[in-house]
């Protein structure tokens, strides 16, 4: 979570799903105090089941905007396919990218 906090250019005490949905895509997702979720579960099951296709939402554009056009930038550096390029750890990806330019 470290590199998160160094490398997310977020202001900080940004980096949650909420604050980064909100800074990054624009919109401002469903929030849900959590002692609340319990007894919106017998009582409101609609408002809880919206809060968690907000959170589910928000998480799926931030993957399809910066994860995903990443993996695939470096699937282009690195000649190995998407699931071994994030099964790779940083040594071996750049072992990797060394083999290339060699």
């Amino acid at each position: 979570m470290y590199w998160v906090k160094r490398d997310s250019y977020l202001p900080q005490g940004s980096q949650g799903l909420k604050a980064v949905t909100k800074a990054k895509l624009g919109y401002d997702p469903l929030e849900l105090d959590p002692e609340l979720m319990t007894p919106y579960a017998q009582e409101q099951p609609q408002v809880l089941a919206s809060y968690s296709v907000s959170d589910a939402v928000a998480t799926w554009y931030l993957y399809e905007k910066y994860v995903h056009p990443f993996i695939f930038s470096l699937c282009t550096i690195i000649p190995m396919p998407p699931d071994d390029v994030l099964r790779k750890g940083s040594g071996g990806l750049c072992e990797a990218l060394l083999m290339v330019q060699a």
